[in-house]
């Protein structure tokens, strides 16, 4: 990495834009950056710092003001670094986030931070990059370093490592974690924590398992757990092994299952045998009461036998009866036909008679009948016709009203539209003439709003201004009083100068003067005592005078710019006069612009009237139209009607209309046809209800019965005869079996009834005494399950827990181990531990470098003791001195001998950094401060130092105001400060 070139604009206390040529300014390698303190020596570095990552070191950049206050207002805040990085020479162009004043009116806008790096191609810059994020990016893998690496290996800043030697251990490493990355180690430690407190919390969770098992054991057996084994239930190691105990417990179980499958077999023994004698009673019970039940019903039946015997009768004479009951039916049935027949004879004779006039009755009559209804049922269509055209005459007679109707109204509207089509053109024209002169009035209004402001702003100002004057010349006379006082002071100061460098001899101390080292005349003060703090203060008290005497000034002198420009735009009409017509202008303007703003929709309301008058146009013709082919429709319509009525009328005759005759003659003739129906099924039902009464009473003789009627009388219902029947049979048969259960063996000489109940009790007893036991040999084997599983359960959990245990026990010594706790004597943390092997890299470099500044005298050994008061270690940095042979603390060291231990260990922590960041090549090393605590022959030696350091085309810059290095370093930049700000001395 080699800095080629800085230039910066407003940055810092520099006000203009400051350029250096680092290459021509360290073609020596070794090039001073001198100027007294706060002229803004480190601003440099901070630009270089700033262009390459955006930021700026320390406490300088938390504070986020970068630019500079002496800027003025259009200039903007800028960095420019030309920089050559991993063979790549790149120009780095940074703005900060700044305020700038508005392109357009008055006040400032917010401009964004911007960052362009463009590569050199030998003959131009090409662009790499315009966005901050890819831009930065390019230059941080090019870099290899970090902000804070950066800062340390490059700008060496020997405040921050003299404090870096005189730190205590912890602090010490918060400033190598900034360096060396030891996050990794950081996560170790993390997840070594988070490892120990996860294998504690299942090492609890088993401690938890083993309890819960053990009071599962004494809960399942209905025990308490031993004393001994009680450190169990809370996870602590115990001197007995559970097992033992939970063997015993599942022993004692088993003896408990074996005596209650005993008992649960002699109980259900004695079941299966009171059972078979209470079976054997019911059975008894049983045949006592089926022989009971079978005399009682024989009883009933036999006297039930008396009372069936009229019924044993009917059911005989019926069953005679019933081969002659179809005949007889047959008989009935024809004379009903008969008698039927000639009803309907009656009444067919009675219908005709209404409607005959006179007529006989025959075929010939009632064909002629249905022939005329037919042909006048052929003419209904014609009657559905007729009233069609009727409502078709109707609707055509109120279409053509309505057409006439509207034909009269679109006559009248158009002889409106032309009248009403003139005036809206003429709104249109009138909106128009406004919209053309709406941007002279609006222009002349601006004008004269300008001019009226102008004027205020005039009267405001001119007082304003007076009083600015009169506070300049007061600030004028103050100035001119504080600078005469300031030149009396400055006289009177050199006219006692003699004394004053007087007071400073000291025997044996060089005179700055004559280099004398006797003083035997001293110089004393004959007037006042005027010192350097007198005459400092009384400068400082003419400088801020004349810098107020100065911004009063330009102030006055701004207004009466401002003043003469507000004059010339407000012209010379009197404000009255201004603001009248200005209050006329706004008014006509807003006249003009309601009217002009009416143009688009009067525009818009003239086409929708043109096209409104041109639809009603193309309306009233097709209305026209319309009417004339409504009215042609309506004759053609009324000539068809005239004619259907006319045929109607001459077929319908005497009737009301053509259905009308047709129902009445299709009525006639059915009457006609029904009187001849009704002769002929007369006739016929009257021949077979003889034929059927002759041969019923042949056939009723024949079964044994006098005559028809008796024959009739033995006829027993279907449904009557079954039922008889039935009950008859039924009574047979249930005889039977009674008589046939009487007869069984089974029932004959049975013994006394058993006591039933009595059986049933001792059952009942037997039962529930066989249920207990077998409920509580399930329980008994329930419990020898539970605990054979329990103790499967407690031989995992015991395995599982000593494994949990050594786990833990592991990790948490680990843990310990690397967060510096337990067998950790140093208290030494992973991180620490690491960091401690960088630092010991820093001080085996650094010790080459500061024992030859030192003289071969000091040597750098690092430390691993504790820090007071028991705080961590590892981090300890001590010299051991080669004069006396005595390892000390580095705080021992004197002001010379800390700057040059500083040095030494801020050029091994960049070897070192260096190195860490995979070899990156520093080419460009700037060293701040420190010089001043050196001696002579300590500077000698430090200068040979950085000599070393320039070899191979390194360049050195040393930022310092000793006065000595500007005549040891010929290669020089002089920053220079003043009252508009910093600058470089030409």
């Amino acid at each position: 990495m080699r800095v080629h070139r800085l230039e910066l604009t407003a940055f810092g206390p520099f006000a203009d834009t400051v350029a250096v040529d680092l290459d021509e300014v360290g073609r020596d390698g070794l090039f001073l950056l001198w100027g007294p303190t706060g002229a803004g020596k480190t601003t440099l570095l901070d630009a270089v710092v700033y262009a390459l990552y955006g930021t700026v070191p320390g406490a300088r950049g938390q504070e986020r003001r970068l630019r500079s206050d002496h800027a003025g207002p259009g200039v903007r805040t800028e960095v420019q670094c030309e920089v050559t990085l991993g063979g790549e020479r790149l120009l780095v162009v940074r703005r900060p986030e700044q305020q700038r004043p508005k392109l357009k009116g008055t006040g400032v806008t917010k401009e964004q931070a911007k960052l362009t790096v463009q590569r050199w191609t030998g003959a131009d810059w090409e662009p790499v990059s315009t966005r901050i994020d890819e831009g930065s990016e390019h230059l941080r893998t090019r870099l290899g370093l970090s902000a804070e690496q950066f800062c340390q290996v490059v700008l060496l800043p020997q405040g921050d490592f003299a404090r870096f030697l005189r730190a205590e251990p912890e602090e010490r490493g918060k400033l190598l974690q900034t360096l060396f990355d030891v996050s990794r180690f950081g996560q170790v430690e993390g997840w070594l924590d988070e490892q120990r407190r996860a294998a504690e919390g299942e090492l609890r969770a088993v401690v938890g398992q083993a309890g819960t098992v053990l009071a599962r054991v004494a809960q399942v057996a209905d025990v308490e757990v031993p004393e001994e084994l009680a450190p169990d239930l809370v996870g602590a190691p115990s001197s007995a092994r559970a097992g033992a105990w939970v063997n015993q417990v599942r022993a004692g179980a088993a003896e408990h299952l074996r005596e209650q499958e005993r008992s649960a077999a002699e109980a259900a023994a004695e079941v299966v045998r009171v059972d078979a004698v209470l079976a054997e009673a019911r059975a008894e019970v049983d045949r006592h009461v089926r022989r009971d039940r079978a005399r009682a019903e024989r009883d009933r039946l036999a006297a039930e036998a008396d009372e069936l015997e009229p019924l044993r009768d009917l059911l005989d004479a019926g069953t005679r009866a019933e081969p002659v009951r179809d005949v007889l039916e047959a008989a009935g049935r024809a004379a009903l036909d008969a008698e039927h027949a000639a009803g309907q004879l009656a009444g067919a004779q009675r219908s005709w008679a209404a409607v005959a006039a006179g007529r006989p009755a025959d075929t010939v009559l009632a064909r002629a009948l249905r022939d005329e209804a037919a042909s006048l049922r052929a003419l209904l269509p014609e009657v559905e016709r007729a009233a069609a055209l009727t409502t078709e005459v109707g609707r055509g007679v109120r279409r053509v009203e309505d057409l006439e109707r509207r034909s009269a109204a679109d006559d009248a509207a158009a002889e409106a539209w032309p009248a009403r089509v003139t005036a809206q053109e003429l709104v249109v024209e009138a909106a128009a003439e406004a919209a053309a002169r709406l941007p002279g009035l609006t222009e002349a209004l601006e004008r004269g709003r300008a001019a009226v402001q102008a004027a205020a702003a005039v009267l405001t100002l001119t007082a304003e201004s007076q009083e600015q004057h009169d506070r300049a010349t007061a600030a004028r006379e103050t100035w001119l009083d504080a600078r005469e006082r300031w030149t009396d002071l400055r006289a009177q100061r050199l006219e006692g100068m003699a004394a004053e460098l007087a007071a400073g001899l000291v025997d044996g101390a060089d005179c700055p003067v004559c280099g004398a080292l006797e003083h035997p005349r001293l110089a004393v003060h004959t007037g006042p005592v005027v010192t350097q703090a007198d005459e400092d203060a009384a400068r400082a008290t003419t400088d801020r005078l004349e810098a107020a005497h100065r911004a009063v000034q330009q102030q006055a002198e701004q207004t009466e710019r401002e003043l003469a420009a507000l004059r010339a735009r407000a012209g010379s009409t009197p404000l009255a006069e201004q603001e009248a017509a200005l209050a006329a202008a706004v008014e006509e303007e807003r006249a003009v612009r309601d009217r002009a703003g009416a143009l688009d929709g009067a525009r818009r309301e003239l086409a929708a009237l043109v096209a409104e008058r041109d639809a009603a146009v193309t309306a009233r013709a097709a209305t026209r139209e319309e009417l004339a082919l409504a009215r042609a429709e309506l004759t053609a319509t009324r000539d068809q009607l005239a004619d259907v009525e006319q045929r109607l009328t001459a077929a319908r005759g005497e009737d009301a209309g053509i259905a009308e005759r047709v129902r009445r003659l299709t009525g006639e003739a059915e009457c006609c046809e029904a009187l001849l129906d009704a002769e002929g099924a007369e006739l016929r039902s009257r021949a077979a209800a003889d034929a059927a009464q002759r041969l019923a009473g042949e056939r009723v003789v024949e079964a044994g019965f006098p005559d028809l009627l008796a024959a009739s009388d033995a006829l027993l219902d279907r449904g009557r005869a079954a039922t008889i029947g039935a009950r008859v049979a039924g009574h047979d048969q249930q005889w039977q079996v009674v008589t046939a259960t009487l007869a069984e063996p089974e029932l004959a000489d049975l013994a006394p009834r058993p006591d039933v109940e009595a059986l049933t009790a001792t059952c009942r007893t037997a039962t529930s005494a066989r249920e207990d036991a077998v409920a509580a040999l399930a329980q008994a084997r329930a419990r020898t399950t539970a605990l054979d599983g329990l103790a499967a359960d407690l031989t995992a959990v015991e395995v599982e827990l000593d494994e949990r245990r050594a786990v833990a026990e592991q990790v948490t010594a680990l843990a310990d181990l690397v967060n510096g706790r337990g067998a950790n004597t140093l208290r030494m943390r992973l991180q620490s531990f690491v960091l401690a092997a960088r630092l010991e890299q820093v001080a085996e470099v650094a010790s080459r470098r500061l024992r030859d500044m030192s003289g071969g005298r000091y040597t750098f050994l690092h430390s691993d003791a504790q820090g007071r008061h028991g705080a961590r270690g590892g981090l300890g940095l001590d010299v051991l001195d080669e004069y006396t042979g005595v390892r000390r603390p580095t705080k021992t060291l004197s002001g010379g001998e800390s700057f040059m231990a500083s040095l030494a260990l801020a050029l091994g922590l960049a070897d070192v950094v260096t190195a860490e960041s995979g070899g990156v090549q520093i080419d460009t090393l700037f060293v701040d401060e420190g010089f001043g605590t050196l001696d002579p022959q300590s500077l000698d030696a430090v200068m040979t130092v950085l000599d070393e350091l320039r070899r191979g085309g390194r360049t050195v810059g040393v930022i310092s105001h000793v006065e000595e290095l500007r005549t040891r370093i010929t290669s020089r930049l002089e920053v220079v400060s003043g009252r508009e700000g910093s600058r470089l001395a030409s």
